[in-house]
């Protein structure tokens, strides 16, 4: 188990740095290079040398981009131009309203479309299946921001049940103290997954239903329900947590638009307002932790699939 994390650990890690040196290059590739981005396109030349030799940037670029990755990894970011403040510390007072938002999500995600997937798959080709799919290919196929928009339409506009924006000064744990404002954006987000999720584990519970040991457990006379729960859906529910992982960069990139829509003052919000005015530092900042963030993710859930299934751990002995 130790040598697979170690592994996990190592990838992860090399896709991080790629990462790094693809922001790092993509400041270098701006006209003018990093000083131009900090003090903008009307520095004279003479600003910008100062700004060079104070920042290191005279330096042979490999020891730039050394110098930058260990800035990163010790979460200096830089000084963001719209808010002339450090961008770790803009990033650190928006990350916990994205990651609260976005787990809460993640939970509801696989809480119905679990059930959803094994309902439809026991009862396979019935009027109930189709609708279902039906329903689920057409959630899968919205747009994020247009279930976002329906939602404020509908039930903020039209029916005014809920309010259509989040409150500024609400904090990131407002979710479970005042949760009718969070209602629309944590719906949208749920939304956004329920249609993929459930048709993997349609697809993953219909081919356990076919399998022997089924065959024998119903022989035995076991009930069709504790079939269900006690060998089928344990067994289908395997390959679905791998799908923590690969979801993650979806619901990720689902939430800077929902928040954006609902005003949310998390990531989303400080990306897209930062990519508006041109804050170079802030998006690097900003995809940078997310990158991060989606890599622990996809960690997490070899390791929970690990965990579950023995025979990973011996395949990697």
């Amino acid at each position: 188990m130790f040598s697979y994390l170690a592994r996990r650990l190592f990838q992860g890690s090399i896709v991080l740095i790629l990462v790094i040196l693809f922001t790092f290059l993509l400041e270098h590739m701006v006209p003018g290079g990093p000083a131009v981005v900090a003090l903008g396109s009307r520095a004279n030349p003479k600003s910008i040398y100062l700004y060079n030799k104070t920042h290191g940037l005279l330096s042979p670029v490999i020891v730039q981009f050394f110098n930058y990755l260990k800035q990163v990894l010790t979460f200096h970011l830089g000084t963001s131009i719209t808010y002339s403040a450090p961008v770790w510390t803009l990033i650190r007072s928006a990350l916990s309203h994205t990651v609260v938002l976005v787990t809460v999500a993640l939970v509801l995600q696989f809480v119905i479309a679990i059930p959803l997937g094994a309902f439809q798959a026991q009862r396979r080709n019935s009027r109930f299946d189709y609708i279902a799919t039906g329903t689920t290919f057409v959630l899968y196929s919205i747009p994020v921001f247009l279930i976002g928009e329906f939602m404020i339409t509908l039930f903020a506009i039209q029916l005014h049940w809920l309010p259509g924006l989040v409150s500024q000064t609400a904090s990131a744990w407002a979710v479970f103290t005042s949760p009718l404002q969070f209602l629309m954006p944590i719906f949208t987000l749920t939304f956004l997954g329920i249609g993929g999720l459930s048709r993997y584990q349609r697809s993953s519970m219909v081919e356990v239903l076919a399998q022997d040991y089924i065959r024998t457990a119903r022989a035995k006379g076991l009930s069709e329900r504790l079939v269900v729960r006690r060998h089928a859906l344990r067994n289908s529910v395997l390959p679905i947590i791998t799908i923590i992982g690969l979801s993650l960069p979806a619901l990720v990139g689902g939430a800077l638009i929902t928040e954006y829509l609902f005003d949310i003052p998390g990531m989303g919000s400080l990306t897209l307002q930062a990519a508006t005015t041109q804050d170079m530092p802030v998006v690097v900042g900003t995809t940078i932790v997310a990158t991060a963030f989606t890599i622990v993710g996809s960690i997490v859930a070899d390791l929970l699939y690990a965990v579950a299934d023995p025979r990973i751990r011996t395949q990697g002995r």
